[in-house]
């Protein structure tokens, strides 16, 4: 019996994953509908990846294998997407897993929608560890599409569930005209211009439909540079600036911006960059009010009497002097910022350029 098969070209950028590998070309090569093509960029690894590659290559002429010099995700991505012949691009992280029936299910939804641009899944993370194919079926679930990218974009921002990186979605090749630049972050600026380009849209609303895998050894785990850091404020400034011009709901607006400014906090936390105890201090604090505002006005969760014990257990983690604590208690009581009117000056509010 012949698969079917789905216009998508699948673009994995592979470095040293030799552990990882065969996990991840399984779940595409045992898909229920198979991709057109499945292309993987090699970026100079020094273990076996490219053997690996080359072995399963050599069994399935849809597997293709474009090496380079360690020049980084960026240029492989972009690498990727020149060579491309399928209508569709996913990008999927080499060490992740995809549900055996996620292009089953996105082939159902072009049919219905032949005009598809975009079409958004959750995930599940797990532990670094040996994983087995995912092939539950999904649940039968109301039809979540939308006109355009913004509608859902505003949709999965006053959900918070929007994250910004690359492996989220599928979506049409005609939307990328925002390359990939640099080492780090480059997902958000990409996701921002494809979304907000797209049309119609669909949202897969299912968890095990992609299974992501987190590595101690990942650069996420490890001691954070003064060069990523400041990579990741230039390009959530640019963001924010992008935000706040489109059209998007004031909602979904304060929430993108509360969220990314405390991404870069805990980022410079987990940085070299500090370089007082004073400063690491006010970045505690900074760092737990955002986490009130957001638990409170995002997660919908303003019950003092719970934020208490939470902010508590943020305290342990990160101890601090009596200020902060203080300053912290009184957020919790009064919902607000010290310096900050969530409803109506939260545009103009910025930690990435305090810290």
């Amino acid at each position: 019996m012949t698969n079917k098969i789905t216009d998508i070209s699948i673009i994995i950028p592979c470095y040293n994953v030799e552990d990882y590998i065969a996990d991840c070309l399984n779940s595409l090569i045992n898909q229920s509908c198979l991709p057109k093509e499945i292309i993987c960029i090699d970026d100079g690894s020094t273990d076996n990846t490219l053997l690996i590659l080359q072995q399963y290559a050599s069994k399935l002429s849809y597997i293709k294998i474009v090496q380079q010099s360690n020049l980084g995700v960026s240029v492989a991505r972009n690498k990727g997407i020149e060579i491309a012949s399928g209508n569709y691009i996913l990008f999927i992280d080499s060490d992740d897993i995809i549900n055996i029936n996620l292009f089953d299910e996105f082939a159902t939804i072009l049919n219905i929608e032949p005009n598809l641009d975009f079409f958004y899944f959750d995930y599940t993370s797990f532990q670094d560890s040996k994983a087995h194919l995912k092939s539950s079926q999904f649940s039968p679930t109301k039809p979540k599409f939308f006109k355009s990218g913004l509608d859902l974009f505003s949709y999965l921002l006053e959900k918070k569930n929007y994250s910004g990186v690359v492996w989220r979605y599928i979506f049409n090749q005609k939307l990328f005209n925002e390359k990939f630049i640099g080492k780090n972050h480059e997902d958000h600026l990409v996701s921002l211009s494809i979304i907000s380009k797209a049309k119609a849209t669909y949202y897969l609303k299912n968890k095990d439909a992609y299974f992501h895998r987190v590595r101690s050894s990942s650069l996420s785990m490890q001691n954070i540079d003064y060069l990523y850091t400041n990579t990741l404020k230039n390009v959530l400034n640019k963001c924010i600036t992008n935000i706040i011009e489109l059209p998007l709901s004031e909602i979904a607006k304060r929430n993108y911006i509360l969220v990314m400014n405390a991404t870069y906090l805990e980022s410079v936390l987990k940085s070299n960059k500090l370089q007082s105890k004073k400063e690491k201090e006010n970045l505690i604090q900074e760092l737990g009010l955002l986490k009130l505002l957001i638990r409170i006005y995002i997660d919908n969760k303003p019950n003092i009497f719970r934020n208490i014990p939470y902010i508590l257990k943020f305290i342990k983690n990160y101890p601090c002097p009596m200020s902060t604590k203080q300053a912290l208690l009184k957020c919790v009581i009064t919902k607000q910022h010290p310096c900050l009117n969530i409803k109506s000056k939260f545009k103009q509010y910025s930690s990435l350029n305090k810290f």
